[in-house]
């Protein structure tokens, strides 16, 4: 079953050029292993990391934002 047809709400994007771990800040793992992992598609992305954090923050601010409300003393 789809999200659509179950009404739930999501915002899916892939990032065809990004591989795993593009939302890293910096290349991670043993420094000889990293010319490896870029072959690989493995390490940041930054074009792609600052559009999927722009929609992750919109979302999130968007469906968990909840106003603050103190609870009534008794």
């Amino acid at each position: 079953m789809s999200l659509d047809r179950l009404g739930v709400v999501h915002d899916v994007h892939e990032y065809p050029q990004a591989g795993h771990a593009f939302l890293n800040d910096a290349e991670v793992g043993p420094r000889p292993l990293r010319p490896l992992f870029r072959v690989m598609g493995m390490g940041p992305d930054p074009e792609a990391a600052a559009d999927a954090w722009r929609r992750i923050e919109t979302f999130f601010a968007t469906h968990l934002n909840t106003p603050h409300t103190e609870k009534a003393e008794s």
